[in-house]
């Protein structure tokens, strides 16, 4: 990647950067902010020179608030160049001349992204906006939110190709990060003092599947060992996982390890075997409970949260209740739930006997309330418990099982692990 002399130039080049989408997306949207600013361009929080857009596509939804964004990216910085990257443009061609961006960027690697960026002629900046930002942002900080937990990427791209989803287009095939350089990042978040790091990818529990790294194999059981060696590595929590990637060694892991999160995000999206067979999802109702019976034999209070997709074509009645009637037994910690939307790319998008929009919006509710009854029970079971809460804000934290815990004083170190008396 090239890397610019701060010159006065180059630091009259305000950025900010506006992310939508996933936990990848927003660990993307770092590291290119990263590599900007050690360049010499500027993070602020107010009328930036350039505005970059790092956009989702996974459902028609998802690009309507890209374009969005881009018009309040516009609005907010009067005169700024814009910048589109992310997996909106990697999928839709030609469609952005109307929106009147500057630089379309498709590319998923990062560096290569901040060169394009790197070389974009700003010269054609209006010289009196370079001077308005010069004195806004001496009075503004740059933009720094303190974080206390931190989304480490270690995988990107999907082969599972689900007929509703476009990632796999957008992202393309498989590509794990060196356990080397994953393990050396997170031993950088320790030392700074960050106590929870969340490992995220495309499809996680893939990861080292696509490449053999010194002729050992490695896969995500394998790479959180070597991060448990980690002197006060905090905790360690895992983003999506799809269920037939949860094997027995890293149940038995996670059983053992009291620094990961007793927490696994396992996607549903629908209690219908049938539905799940149009959906090119690769397991039914038995194995996935037969799973989460497994978890819960070795981790009983273990947390687990899921994605749900309501009125995917063809779904009746009938099958919508088989969804609602299994969530009920599994009994989620948390739901979320996602009206359908499919990009037009996709095969759900063609598929036939679309549900009626009014009646989605009744399952949606439906489900939604479900999902908030079985929160309240599942956070029941640990009252009068006292857990490790990770301090979010003054009177906020995060438990390891993932829901919040109001803290009634303001004594308490942002970005701290404490144990929490559950009330």
């Amino acid at each position: 990647m090239r890397v610019y002399k701060q010159t006065s130039f180059f630091m009259s080049v305000s950025f900010k950067i506006y992310t939508l989408g996933c936990k990848v997306n927003q660990y993307d949207s770092n590291d290119l902010a990263r590599k900007l600013t050690s360049s010499g361009f500027e993070l602020v929080k107010n009328y930036a020179d350039l505005v970059i857009v790092n956009s989702c596509a996974v459902t028609q939804n998802a690009i309507r608030k890209g374009r969005q964004m881009i018009n309040k990216a516009r609005r907010e910085n009067p005169g700024a160049k814009i910048v589109l990257m992310g997996c909106w443009p990697r999928v839709c061609k030609d469609k952005f001349q109307e929106l009147s961006i500057d630089l379309v960027i498709k590319d998923r690697n990062i560096s290569k992204i901040a060169d394009k960026i790197l070389n974009f002629k700003f010269l054609t900046l209006p010289t009196g906006r370079q001077v308005l930002n010069k004195i806004q942002n001496k009075k503004s900080k740059i933009q720094k939110n303190y974080k206390t937990r931190y989304f480490l990427k270690v995988q990107d791209g999907c082969e599972q190709f689900c007929s509703y989803c476009i990632i796999p287009y957008a992202r393309g095939p498989l590509a794990s990060r060196p356990a080397e350089e994953v393990i050396a990042e997170a031993e950088k978040l320790v030392e700074s003092g960050m106590r929870e790091i969340v490992l995220c990818g495309i499809h996680l529990g893939l990861y080292g599947k696509d490449t053999n790294f010194k002729k050992q194999e490695i896969n995500l059981t394998v790479l959180l060992k070597n991060l448990l060696k980690i002197k006060n590595i905090g905790r360690i929590r895992l983003s999506s996982i799809e269920v037939t990637e949860v094997g027995d060694d890293l149940i038995n892991l996670m059983a053992k390890s009291n620094e990961l999160c007793k927490h696994l995000h396992i996607p549903l999206q629908s209690g219908s075997d049938k539905i799940l067979k149009l959906m090119n999802r690769p397991y039914d109702n038995k194995y996935f409970i037969d799973k989460i019976r497994k978890l819960r034999k070795k981790m009983p209070n273990i947390a687990i949260t899921t994605d749900v997709i309501v009125g995917f074509p063809v779904e009746t009645e009938a099958e919508f209740q088989e969804t609602y009637n299994f969530i009920k037994k599994i009994k989620f910690s948390k739901l979320h739930v996602f009206p359908f939307s499919a990009h037009e790319k996709t095969p759900a998008a063609k598929m036939s006997g679309r549900v009626n929009v009014k009646i989605i919006k009744e399952r949606t509710e439906k489900l939604r309330k479900l999902g908030e009854k079985l929160e309240k029970e599942y956070r029941r079971k640990f009252i009068g418990k006292r857990l490790e809460v990770i301090v979010d804000g003054k009177n906020r934290g995060m438990s390891e099982y993932y829901f919040d815990i109001k803290l009634k004083n303001k004594n308490h170190k942002i970005g701290g692990l404490e144990k929490i008396k559950i009330k």
